[in-house]
């Protein structure tokens, strides 16, 4: 209605031109507006670039990152395989204890051997005894002798039973204890003659077989504290394996840490990839963006023409 009535006016051809100013006007503005809006546009292009960017970088970091906790939960791994070798050389901790063991067995039961050949001896200077009892006042120094000889050949075998020289040694004195058992008959066919002679060879033996006896009872603490050090050995070697058990135990949590991290950082590098794809998503939409600004700075710039046309055509 208000169209129609200006229509009906007589207007002049400066109120006409006037009429077609605002939108010449507003069409510079929507331009200048336009060209803001892509200005505004890159600087969002330039900044999701560089965001994007930014990103890439921390998804390298978090590789590397990744990688280095690849690296340590392999040192872990060769801490814990380093750990379980002192099972094995626990093992042959004892093994060696054990045969060592079985040898200090041996040895005792080598030490009741000699104990038995001790009382076979004793025997023997019993028998010797009753075929000499017609000369009782021989006859007791004959069973000292005899005695005496039993306890040297007890020393003779205790010394068999340490390794080494030990065996020479009883041959030694196996041999002394046959000297006097040859010694002993003789004894017994010139008693009447020998008695003095006896007398001397009874003290030698005598003082023979008390040193003998001494070693005898040295070795038997020696074979005592020995067993009781590979007791101490054994649970030294326990004791290493507890100590694996635990050092195995820790490694082991550790482990399960840097595994909880890893999928840590692999939950948030398919975040960070998320964000990527976005702001790659982004910068296309931009790029249409750009083209239909350019189609609105096209169809902008073709309203100033339009109006002039207008204008000339009245």
């Amino acid at each position: 209605m208000l169209f129609g009535k200006k229509e009906k006016r007589a207007s002049s051809p400066v109120q006409e031109k006037r009429s077609l100013y605002p939108v010449i006007h507003v069409a510079n503005s929507l331009k200048s507006y336009q060209k803001e809006l892509v200005q505004k546009e890159v600087a969002s292009l330039w900044e999701l670039n560089m965001v994007g960017t930014s990103f890439s970088g921390v998804l390298k970091e978090t590789d590397r990152f990744q990688s280095k906790l690849q690296d340590l939960e392999q040192s872990f791994s060769n801490i814990n395989q380093t750990a379980e070798q002192f099972i094995q050389v626990r093992g042959e901790i004892a093994q060696t204890v054990e045969q060592a063991q079985n040898q200090i067995v041996e040895l005792g039961n080598t030490s009741a051997q000699v104990q038995q050949s001790y009382n076979a001896m004793a025997e023997t200077f019993s028998q010797l005894q009753a075929a000499v009892k017609e000369i009782q006042q021989c006859m007791g120094k004959i069973v000292s002798i005899a005695d005496q000889t039993n306890i040297l050949a007890i020393n003779a075998s205790i010394e068999a039973a340490r390794a080494g020289e030990a065996g020479k040694g009883f041959a030694v004195v196996a041999a002394q204890v046959k000297q006097l058992a040859e010694e002993i008959k003789v004894l017994s066919n010139e008693v009447n003659t020998g008695v003095t002679d006896v007398e001397d060879r009874a003290g030698q033996l005598n003082s023979s077989i008390l040193s003998s006896q001494e070693t005898l009872g040295q070795n038997a603490g020696i074979v005592t504290r020995t067993d009781e050090s590979f007791r101490q050995i054994t649970a030294a070697a326990e004791g290493a394996v507890s100590v694996q058990t635990e050092i195995s135990g820790v490694i082991q949590s550790s482990q399960q840490e840097l595994e909880s991290i890893r999928s840590f950082f692999g939950q948030i590098k398919d975040k960070y990839q998320d964000v990527v794809k976005h702001i790659d998503s982004a910068s296309r939409l931009g790029t249409t963006k750009s083209a239909m600004f350019e189609d609105m700075d096209n169809m902008i710039a073709q309203i100033p023409p339009m109006v002039q046309d207008l204008e000339s055509g009245r």
